[in-house]
């Protein structure tokens, strides 16, 4: 046993190469989490989604320095850094140009992406060990080499200002998934909690026959279900969610629903399962919103008390939360929504959407992206194969995304660049 738990350790020091470690569970079986580690390693993984580029427009973080223990601007801690995303094992890391509807209602969607999209190429240049990256086979050229992927997808399809042209330069500049908006419904499709069209109007149709012609991915994430839907009946390349759980686990509205799975088969998408603990987990979204309506007023307060002082108002409203704990559901229950989209759906159409950086905690006992592998540790613990854990963690998107490439190819456009027809 001492020899098992030793080698356990030697791989997880391995592994990491930095100065802090993953979050070895408590309960775990040494043996198995050095196979787990292990895996991970040599696995592709490619991560759906990732808001650190927020910060490192609003507050210069640059990836090479240590996010441990920091705060974003918003208040909420960290998750990102260079050094972290190595101890992941990550290969891909999708960056999200994230434009949130105010910024949208202001006028400023389109120069918003931009900024996202500059800093994200800002930190390749930067860093050796990161690369843009664009298409599937460019992933696992960067996992030979050792490096790790920056790719890119707009999070808010309002960020094209209604415009195929915009469209068309965005996937020119390396944006190669768009979530068809956030949580506002907008000129052309729903969000899961807004409705404004019941689904896509006919511009936003055309938007995602134009997203196929491009090889670009249609992100379902944040939409309502008749989107979803709508979206299905229309696409030519397989979707995905890049951030969202099944709603047959937590009956939350960012969640997809069982018929929506039922379809993914004949589509070949993949739901890249969300890590926010209140989309996963039915008792922590409860408790969360309990909380914040009950500390409101007190919120409110600090919030005027420290309006000059951003640093002590994000201080003082964490205290008060500490000081009102609620139960925050732990990775295993990551794994529940892969095992039901498993069920319904087929282990062909899971992967990993984190949202790290862009959620305020993440599952217990996670801290950041280093501790990516008690995902595979527990897959494996449930009787995954390899192979089906090597799947999820980025075999299935290589496949869509290269699916989506492929009908790209099939493409005739027209003088205009417009046209949008496929070859039989």
């Amino acid at each position: 046993m001492k020899r098992v738990f030793l080698a356990a350790i030697v791989s997880l020091l391995s592994f990491s190469s930095i100065a802090f470690a993953q979050t070895m569970p408590a309960d775990a079986d040494p043996a198995l989490w050095a196979r787990a580690l292990k895996l991970h390693k040599q696995s592709i993984i490619v991560d759906g989604h990732n808001d650190i580029t927020g910060p490192m427009v609003d507050a210069d973080f640059n990836l090479g320095d240590s996010s441990v223990g920091k705060l974003q601007p918003s208040g909420d801690p960290m998750h990102t850094d260079l050094a972290r995303l190595k101890a992941s094992g990550m290969t891909g890391e999708f960056m999200s140009i994230y434009v949130g509807a105010d910024t949208w209602r202001s006028g400023r969607a389109m120069v918003r992406a931009m900024e996202l999209i500059d800093a994200t190429n800002r930190e390749a240049e930067r860093h050796k060990d990161l690369i843009p990256c664009t298409t599937a086979d460019e992933i696992r050229r960067a996992k030979k080499a050792g490096k790790i992927c920056l790719l890119m997808g707009i999070e808010g399809g309002y960020a094209i200002d209604n415009s195929l042209y915009a469209l068309r330069n965005f996937y020119r500049l390396g944006v190669r998934y768009m979530t068809l908006t956030h949580n506002a419904a907008h000129d052309w499709a729903d969000a899961h909690r807004d409705i404004k069209h019941n689904g896509l109007t006919d511009f936003g149709k055309e938007v995602v026959r134009e997203m196929n012609r491009l090889g670009m991915l249609v992100d379902i994430s944040h939409v309502s279900e008749k989107v979803m839907m709508d979206v299905l009946d229309i696409t030519k390349a397989p979707l995905i969610a890049s951030h969202s759980g099944a709603r047959g686990v937590n009956d939350h509205t960012r969640n997809v629903s069982d018929a929506v799975l039922r379809r993914l088969p004949q589509n070949g998408g993949v739901i890249m399962v969300v890590f926010y603990p209140s989309f996963l987990d039915e008792r922590t979204n409860r408790e969360e919103n309990e909380r914040t309506a009950r500390l409101k007023p007190q919120v409110d307060a600090l919030r005027e008390q420290y309006k000059n002082d951003p640093a002590a108002m994000n201080k003082a409203i964490a205290d008060l939360e500490e000081k009102n704990p609620i139960y925050v559901a732990d990775y295993k229950r990551i794994v529940d929504h892969i095992d039901h989209i498993k069920k319904v759906a087929g282990i062909d159409h899971a992967g990993i959407g984190s949202d790290y950086d862009g959620v305020p905690f993440l599952p217990s006992p996670m801290k950041g992206t280093e501790d990516l592998a008690l995902v595979t540790y527990e897959m494996l613990r449930r009787g995954y194969t390899d192979v089906e854990v090597r799947k999820v963690l980025g075999e299935n998107f290589l496949r869509a995304f290269s699916q989506a490439e492929k009908v790209a190819g099939n493409r005739r456009i027209s003088a205009d660049g417009s046209l949008v027809k496929f070859k039989k």
